[in-house]
């Protein structure tokens, strides 16, 4: 592994921190959440999710790169896995960023700004110039890359999770169960988290009535699921073949389309051409639900036609 591409991990790194803070803070602590520009919906959606995507993202990419210590020659795929999920995490940070000045820049909320809004729309500086620096390093760190070990992916991060474990524990009956029932098990780990995350919420907020529970615990599960199936895409967490079909990329839109159309639920529902408001869960819960039928038939249409060329 080169000095520029430690560097660059070291960075992610450090952005990442960064960021967890700053995500934390403007969300948690309720006097500087309530001066948010970025508090409601569409904006919310965004760092409702990165706030636990982008520091878990970098403690498993943490742990994996422990492999590298030393300094020794490292297998190309490691580094180009490593360097996948690094620049992964940057760039939901950059996502982040620009979705609260999105909200800044069309002051949102601005009835309920105060002097603490300028300090934390300010926050945003350093960050977004801290997440175009690193996706910058990183890229340098990819291009020293030699093309083959980018197309060829030699291993995946179930093969390097059993190398960490076996001082331990023999992982490899573990590892290739879940290398044949990867999308399984990116669902029940979608459904813990959600489970804790909601749980997390009514502990920390008061319990909102089973019906939002519901409606809650539907959009970080399925939040969750996409963001496993799209890593498990673009970091090969499990190396499998033949490569995903038309059914993954429909349960990726699906699951995708739940938390977008509840984030944008006021626009989709005018877009529908629908009476009324989006005004109780019952009608937010049928509104994601057809819109993830939709999006995943779509989808599931688009992927079909494309093979069959």
């Amino acid at each position: 592994m080169s000095g520029t591409q430690r560097r660059a991990l070291w960075g992610a790194l450090a952005l990442a921190v960064g960021f967890t803070g700053f995500a934390y803070v403007t969300t948690q602590v309720r006097m500087l959440r309530a001066v948010s520009p970025w508090q409601a919906d569409p904006y919310d959606a965004v760092v409702s999710f990165t706030l636990f995507l982008v520091p878990a993202l970098a403690a498993l990419t943490t742990v994996r790169a422990w492999l590298c210590r030393g300094g020794g020659p490292q297998p190309g795929y490691r580094v180009d896995q490593l360097l996948r999920a690094a620049r992964l995490g940057a760039a939901l940070v950059a996502a982040t960023v620009a979705t609260d000045a999105t909200a800044a820049v069309l002051r949102a909320e601005h009835e309920l700004w105060d002097g603490w809004t300028t300090w934390l729309i300010a926050a945003l500086l350093p960050l977004g110039a801290g997440a175009g620096w690193c996706l910058a390093l990183l890229r340098r760190a990819v291009r020293e890359l030699p093309p083959e070990e980018r197309r060829r992916p030699g291993g995946d991060w179930l093969d390097d999770l059993a190398l960490i474990a076996a001082p331990l524990a023999d992982l490899g009956a573990v590892t290739r169960f879940l290398r044949r029932h990867i999308v399984a098990a990116a669902a029940g780990l979608s459904v813990s988290a959600g489970a804790l995350v909601v749980s997390g919420q009514a502990a920390g907020e008061g319990w909102p009535g089973w019906q939002l529970a519901v409606v809650e615990l539907a959009v970080f599960v399925s939040g969750f699921f996409a963001f496993c199936l799209l890593s498990d895409a673009l970091l090969r967490i499990a190396v499998t073949r033949p490569r995903p079909g038309a059914g993954r990329a429909a349960a990726f839109a699906a699951a995708l389309a739940v938390p977008v159309s509840g984030g944008l639920r006021d626009a989709v529902w005018s877009l529908a051409g629908l009476p009324g408001e989006v005004d109780s869960p019952a009608r937010l819960l049928a509104l994601m639900a057809v819109c993830a039928l939709l999006a995943g038939a779509a989808t599931l249409v688009a992927v079909g036609v494309r093979e069959a060329r």
